[in-house]
């Protein structure tokens, strides 16, 4: 195994507890749980500090709903459409911490300096940056009406499912490895793991952090219309991002070829760049339905059941609220 996808530990920080007696190591702010890996006395300084500027793009999710095939979506299209300099992070493609970098985590681990360094060599470029925060923990001063915000979400079920692979095999959180998905679909459904309850952060970014965010600078994607509809996609995010661009369809067919599941395992198995997780691991599926396999009817109904309550419609996979959008 390429020693470049070791999961190495990050520092964690004081004061820790854990979500439940089954682990979850983490950190608490209020009313919302983070990783244990985030220093909230630096990330605080973010909100006091932090005004986006023009070139800044922000890949906003929960978490295990297509974080990293969105940012890599938007890093081809950048690749595509900008003559990214040499030294630029994203120019050979890497789509890791040290290219698009979840804020918190980058001034947390590695400082303020680091972070401020990070602005410095992406100045005047388009800049990608990744989010987990509900709207009430944006972590900015200021929002400049020029940033962009691309929010991906998917089917309740799958983002349960994901999650808790995901949890289970992570080397910072202290999760029981014989965690039941019964008692993980109970956190779950209760809002009870890291960035609060994954039904009303969907509205809540749907309805654009309740006005923090402008309509003309956030698009809403679904996990499934990036992996089934990939041409479709690709068209979306570069019109949303560059509306004065045009990509022709031999573009389009590129970008959507680097974003297939098997190609993207391969390329961050050969060339990891800055990606700090092993593919062999972390890309576990790569479908839209594996939550079938592993979740009975009563599971599914349970979900389904907060699901209807919460996102209304006839489509358990998606809010009613998303197709409303749509249509205007």
């Amino acid at each position: 195994m390429d020693k470049s996808h070791n999961q190495k530990k990050l520092l964690t920080f004081e004061p820790l507890s854990q979500i439940s007696s089954e682990g979850f190591l983490c950190t608490r702010q209020g009313s919302l749980t983070y990783p244990p890996f985030y220093n909230l006395a630096l990330t605080s300084t973010l909100t006091q500090s932090w005004d986006t500027q023009p070139n800044d793009i922000f890949v906003c999710t929960h978490q295990k709903v297509g974080t990293h095939l969105t940012k890599k979506y938007v890093v081809e299209i950048l690749r595509t459409t900008h003559p990214l300099p040499v030294l630029h992070p994203m120019a050979n493609g890497d789509i890791g911490h040290g290219a698009v970098p979840w804020p918190e985590v980058l001034i947390s681990q590695h400082g303020e300096d680091a972070f401020r360094d990070f602005i410095a060599s992406t100045e005047n470029t388009p800049r990608v940056w990744y989010l987990h925060n509900y709207s009430n923990a944006l972590p900015f001063r200021s929002i400049h009406p020029d940033s962009k915000f691309i929010y991906t979400f998917r089917d309740p079920r799958g983002a349960a499912v994901s999650q808790y692979f995901f949890y289970c095999g992570h080397p910072n959180l202290e999760v029981n490895p014989q965690l039941s998905i019964d008692n993980f679909l109970s956190l779950f459904l209760n809002g009870k793991l890291y960035f609060g309850d994954y039904h009303q952060h969907v509205l809540d970014w749907l309805n654009g952090c309740h006005g923090a965010i402008a309509s003309k600078q956030l698009l809403c994607m679904r996990f499934e219309d990036l992996v089934t509809d990939k041409i479709n996609s690709v068209q979306k995010i570069a019109a949303f991002l560059f509306p004065h661009i045009a990509l022709d369809e031999h573009m389009t067919m590129a970008i959507s070829n680097t974003t297939e599941f098997e190609t993207m395992k391969q390329s961050l198995t050969h060339t990891p760049g800055s990606f700090h997780f092993n593919p062999s691991t972390f890309f576990r599926a790569g479908t839209t339905d594996d939550w079938k396999q592993h979740l009975n009817a009563r599971q599914q109904e349970t979900i389904d059941a907060k699901t209807r309550s919460c996102w209304g419609g006839q489509d358990l996979s998606c809010p009613q609220l998303y197709f409303e959008q749509q249509s205007l």
